[in-house]
């Protein structure tokens, strides 16, 4: 069976990140991942002047080495959860590659697309939605040019970002009372389905988007409280 690779949102706030290459594109991903309360590592001879400031600021560590030197090397992998190689060559990636399975470690090659596990999307967000892009390895500047029209088109949809916020509300207020999941499903298919409520949400009628809400909720014993609440 051909290998697929699945898309995830992971919670890195409990990972250590290894990054492989202290060059440019070493200096983008520290800065990226260091906001996501990972531990981050760059590994290398030599480092950006960004990867020098990050570690000045504590945001992340650095460790002079060469990859060369495997046991170094993989006293560093050992201890990762995800690998990024951001070297220019891809002299070492077969290493690399194999140290990281050794230690079930995750492996992103930046330099080939191929090879990679984890890949690295270009990403976005707007309101509710985070959005994610890649075309693993086909081209990074098409992938970008696409999550900017995705972007574009989703900042004109005032529709689904409220609806998203409503839902969730809604899905807070469910759970708290209906332990039955049949039931809380079809309460959560009734508010999304209604037109009533569509409408409402097109017009920005936010008093008769609550009103409408209260009377869905209402025939299943529910409350959204006030206005002032559910805001």
């Amino acid at each position: 069976m051909k290998s697929m690779r699945m898309p995830f949102l992971i919670d890195l706030s409990n990972k250590t990140i290894l990054i492989i290459g202290g060059g440019r594109e070493g200096a983008k991903r520290a800065e990226k991942y260091s906001r996501t309360g990972a531990r981050v590592i760059v590994y290398s001879r030599s480092f950006d002047d960004k990867i020098l400031e990050l570690s000045h600021r504590g945001f992340i560590e650095i460790v002079k080495g060469d990859v060369a030197d495997e046991e170094k090397l993989e006293e560093y992998i050992k201890l990762s959860d995800i690998i990024m190689v951001t070297l220019e060559t891809e002299e070492y990636n077969d290493k690399i590659w194999n140290i990281a399975r050794k230690h079930k470690a995750l492996l992103n090659l930046a330099n080939d697309a191929e090879k990679t596990d984890l890949v690295v999307p270009i990403d976005s967000s707007v309101g509710p939605f985070r959005v994610a892009i890649t075309t693993e390895g086909k081209s990074s500047m098409v992938a970008r040019e696409a999550l900017q029209r995705v972007i574009k088109y989703l900042n004109t949809e005032k529709e689904l970002i409220t609806l998203a916020e409503i839902m969730y509300k809604v899905k807070k207020i469910v759970r708290k009372s209906i332990p039955n999941p049949e039931t809380r499903l079809k309460i959560y298919y009734e508010v999304f389905n209604n037109d009533d409520l569509r409408k409402a949400l097109r017009s920005h009628d936010e008093y008769l988007v609550e009103k409408i809400l209260r009377n869905i909720l209402k025939e299943y014993g529910l409350k959204i409280g006030s206005h002032e609440e559910y805001e």
